[in-house]
C-alpha cells in the first residue's frame, strides 16, 4: 500500500513539473501592430512666447502613431493643436474621419466594411502629413 501511494505521488510530481513546460507562453509584442509612419514635407510648427517677454521661437515637433489590432486603427498624436485628418485608401475602398486635437488626442477608426488587402494610411496636421501602410485581413486577421 505505501509503495503504491508512493508511485502514485512520484508520478503525480512528476507530471506537475512536467505540465506547465509544455505551455507556451507567447506574448505578443504592441510593435508587431505598429503601423511605421513616415513624414512627407510640411514645414515644423513654430509656437513663440509672448513679444513682450522673449523673441526665442521654440519648435515643437507632432509625434504620430497608429496602430493596427484586428480590425481597428488607433492613432495617437501629440504636440499638436488643430484638426487631425485621417484617410485610408486602398484598391477596394477607402475610409476617412477628422478629429481635434488639443496638445494629445486619440482616435480609433473601424474597419468594418473595407475588404481584405494593403491600405494606406494618411494622417494630415496642419501643413505636416504622415504616410504609412498596413495589411488588414479578413474578419480582423493578418
Amino acid at each position: 500500500m505505501k509503495r503504491t501511494i508512493f508511485s502514485f505521488l512520484l508520478i503525480t510530481v512528476c507530471s506537475t513539473l512536467v505540465f506547465p513546460s509544455t505551455i507556451k507562453n507567447v506574448v505578443k509584442d504592441d510593435l508587431s501592430d505598429r503601423i511605421a509612419l513616415g513624414r512627407e514635407g510640411g514645414t515644423t510648427r513654430i509656437a513663440s512666447a509672448d513679444r513682450m517677454f522673449s523673441m526665442q521661437a521654440v519648435s515643437v515637433e507632432p509625434e504620430v502613431e497608429a496602430y493596427n489590432y484586428r480590425n481597428v486603427v488607433t492613432i495617437s498624436v501629440q504636440n499638436y493643436r488643430g484638426s487631425a485628418l485621417v484617410e485610408i485608401i486602398g484598391n477596394k475602398g477607402a475610409k476617412q474621419t477628422f478629429f481635434e486635437v488639443y496638445d494629445m488626442g486619440f482616435e480609433a477608426v473601424n474597419l468594418n466594411g473595407l475588404p481584405a488587402g494593403e491600405y494606406t494610411i494618411r494622417i494630415t496636421l496642419g501643413s505636416d502629413v504622415f504616410t504609412g501602410t498596413f495589411n488588414k485581413g479578413q474578419h480582423g486577421r493578418r
